[in-house]
C-alpha cells in the first residue's frame, strides 16, 4: 500500500508523537500500542514452520521509534560449519520493522549469522543487518516470497500498512534534526522521519 504522510505528520513522528486513526494508535497509549505489536508478534509465531524474533528493548541503547522483527522459516536456518565444538549457522529471513508511532511497517530481506557452542547451545556471537540504511533494501526476493505473503496477511489482520520503498526513499522536504545514525541532516529521507534509532 502506498501511503502519503503530510509534512505535519512527519514532523510529529520526528518528535516521537503518535499519529493514527485506527486502534490502538488513535488511543495515543504507548502500552496499548506495544500490546498490539506484541499480539502481532505472537500471530506471526503461529504461522506454520515460522520463527519470529523481536528486538523490544531499543537495541540496548537509546529510543527506537520501531520494534524490529526477524522472521524466518526453520528450513532457512542452515549449518555452514561445525568445527572444534563450534557450530556456524546462516539464517535467511525477513526483517519487519513495526512503527511505535503510526500503524505502518517496512519489510526487507536479511541474512544473519550465529556462532553456537555445541556442548552448551550457548550463542557465542552473531551478526545481523538492517533495512534502514538504504530504502532499496525494502524488497524481498523469490526465495522468501512465500514467507513475505504470510507476513503481509498478518500485517493486514492487525491493520498495519506496509509502506512502499518508493515513498520511503523520497527526500524529506523540510529541515529538522532526526536522531538517526544512518544519514546526516542534508540527506534525510522520509524513511528517517518514521523509523529512527537514537544510539
Amino acid at each position: 500500500m502506498f501511503l502519503i504522510f503530510t509534512d505535519q505528520q512527519l514532523r510529529m513522528l520526528v518528535k516521537g508523537e503518535v499519529i493514527g486513526d485506527t486502534f490502538p494508535y488513535d488511543s495515543y497509549d504507548e502500552k496499548e500500542i506495544l500490546a498490539h505489536i506484541n499480539r502481532l508478534f505472537y500471530r506471526i509465531n503461529r504461522i506454520h514452520n515460522v520463527l519470529c524474533e523481536a528486538e523490544w528493548d531499543h537495541f540496548g541503547s537509546g529510543y527506537a521509534s520501531f520494534v524490529d522483527f526477524f522472521c524466518y522459516r526453520k528450513e532457512d536456518c542452515i549449518v555452514v560449519e561445525e568445527k572444534n565444538g563450534i557450530r556456524e549457522i546462516e539464517i535467511k529471513g525477513i526483517i519487519l520493522d513495526i512503527s511505535r508511532l503510526a500503524s505502518v511497517a517496512i519489510m526487507g530481506e536479511d541474512v544473519r549469522y550465529r556462532t553456537i557452542r555445541i556442548e552448551t547451545n550457548e550463542e557465542v556471537s552473531s551478526g545481523q543487518g538492517t533495512i534502514l540504511d538504504d530504502p532499496t533494501s525494502l524488497v524481498v526476493g523469490a526465495e522468501v516470497e512465500i514467507l513475505a505473503i504470510e507476513l503481509r496477511k498478518a500485517l493486514q489482520e492487525f491493520d498495519f500498512n506496509l509502506i512502499a520503498a518508493k515513498e520511503m526513499s523520497a527526500p524529506l522536504s523540510f529541515k529538522t534534526k532526526i536522531p538517526t545514525i544512518y544519514r546526516n541532516e542534508r540527506q534525510y529521507l522520509v524513511l528517517d522521519a518514521i523509523f529512527y534509532w537514537e544510539d
